[in-house]
């Protein structure tokens, strides 16, 4: 009995040692020419189970040369998000498709902080004088996220045993909502690597002011 007692002790030590445990993983992304692919949003959403934590990092996004900066962000949702105007001049941002709808001016200098990204998935972005000027906000529900380097890698460290589905999101993806998504199970540190169905542009290119002058620089 003692024996049984014992070893029926073992499994659920076992058990839940597995649930308390951790995990790193890695992604490698590239292009269909073998070339990294950068600025990627990679996030892994729990499959049965939950992650209570928040992930507390305030978002960043720039304007700045009249142009978004980064062109692609990815919060929790409810993260903050501030709007840095790093330009000599006034912009005014919105969004005005999906569920976070918005709309602002910000002078030279300002600072305009949101807590009210209620709602996950895209928000695309725009500056009502300058309509060349467009960006990406991804809002996820979990705070796993992150995006690839230069070299095409992520890497989630502290990623709790059980089964996930790793998406990756770019807005310039052909394929359904834009994303590619595997099923993991993590119960140990792990590696993956993904080629891309097609090739992203350069995010330089996807702001450029198309006119030779700004009638509407000094605004």
């Amino acid at each position: 009995m003692r024996n049984i007692v014992t070893s029926l002790t073992l499994i659920i030590l076992s058990f839940s040692s597995l649930a308390n445990s951790s995990f790193s993983y890695q992604l490698s992304l590239s292009q269909p020419d073998g070339s990294p692919a950068a600025n990627v949003v990679v996030y892994l959403e729990p499959q049965g189970h939950q992650l209570k934590q928040i992930n507390q990092q305030t978002v960043v996004i720039g304007q700045r040369d009249k142009a978004f900066v980064p062109y692609i962000s990815v919060a929790q949702r409810g993260n903050q998000v501030d709007f840095n105007n790093d330009d000599n001049i006034t912009h005014h941002i919105y969004s005005a498709a999906g569920d976070n709808k918005f709309s602002f001016q910000i002078k030279s200098g300002e600072t305009h902080s949101k807590h009210d990204f209620d709602h996950s998935g895209v928000v695309p972005m725009g500056c009502n004088i300058h309509d060349w000027m467009g960006a990406y906000l991804l809002l996820v529900d979990t705070p796993l996220f992150n995006k690839t380097d230069a070299q095409g890698m992520v890497k989630f460290t502290a990623v709790p045993a059980g089964d996930y589905q790793l998406v990756v999101w770019h807005p310039e993806l052909k394929t359904a909502n834009q994303q590619l998504s595997q099923k993991l199970n993590v119960n140990n540190d792990g590696k993956l690597a993904l080629s891309l169905p097609n090739a992203l542009e350069d995010e330089e290119l996807e702001q450029q002011n198309p006119d030779d002058f700004d009638f509407l620089s000094e605004y």
